[in-house]
């Protein structure tokens, strides 16, 4: 058994790797100069990916944002008790929002927020990976997809855990609070987003 100290801080540690910043250096940019200012997939995207290796370390971002959120609550499912999940996913996700490394400073939280749901329930995580990918093909708007699949998140874990007898699989204690909670973080670090939304001026990718 992994105790909760030990599990807080290694996820918060985790989430506080600057995966788009470290990778964004390879082409001699600092990210947080650039564009929104964001760590995330959408400004490295933007700013980095003009070329064939600058996508590729967009992609490597994304990856990397969702791959630390999924290995923290695998760590949190393996080596803890029902409720160590909800701390790892919690605290892997404000590690990103706040970097130990960037002195408090982070990303919005999307990409590790789907890697916390992929890793808590692959299935449910997909399912939640869907309407992001219907919303950006629909708007090119990463926020909107963003922002609606956030929305969505709480409220589908509800139904996933009321039909769990139809679904396969079922998501540990303390998902929806996890997912309300996540969704609340995004939608303030998307606040300019909104206000540009809602002027009409949001950047598309």
């Amino acid at each position: 058994m992994i105790s909760h100290a030990i599990l807080v801080i290694l996820s918060y540690l985790l989430g506080s790797i600057p995966t788009g910043l470290l990778l964004a250096r390879v082409k001699g940019i600092d990210i947080r100069k650039t564009g929104s200012g964001n760590i995330g997939f959408s400004n490295v995207m933007r700013v980095v990916g003009k070329d064939r290796q600058g996508k590729i370390l967009g992609l490597l971002t994304l990856l990397g944002d969702m791959g630390k959120g999924a290995l923290a609550v695998r760590l949190g499912l393996f080596y803890g008790n029902s409720f160590d999940p909800f701390l790892a996913g919690l605290f892997v996700f404000l590690g990103h929002l706040f970097s130990f490394w960037l002195r408090g400073r982070g990303g919005k939280g999307v990409a590790t927020g789907l890697g916390v749901a992929l890793g808590l329930d692959p299935l449910f995580g997909l399912l939640i990976c869907l309407p992001w990918l219907i919303l950006y093909l629909a708007t090119r708007t990463a926020s909107i997809a963003s922002l609606g699949s956030f929305a969505l998140m709480p409220f589908l874990s509800l139904l996933w855990e009321r039909n769990h007898s139809i679904v396969p699989h079922s998501l540990p204690q303390g998902s929806t609070l996890l997912f309300l909670i996540m969704a609340i973080l995004v939608f303030i670090r998307h606040r300019d987003n909104i206000a540009r939304l809602l002027s009409n001026n949001e950047n598309r990718l």
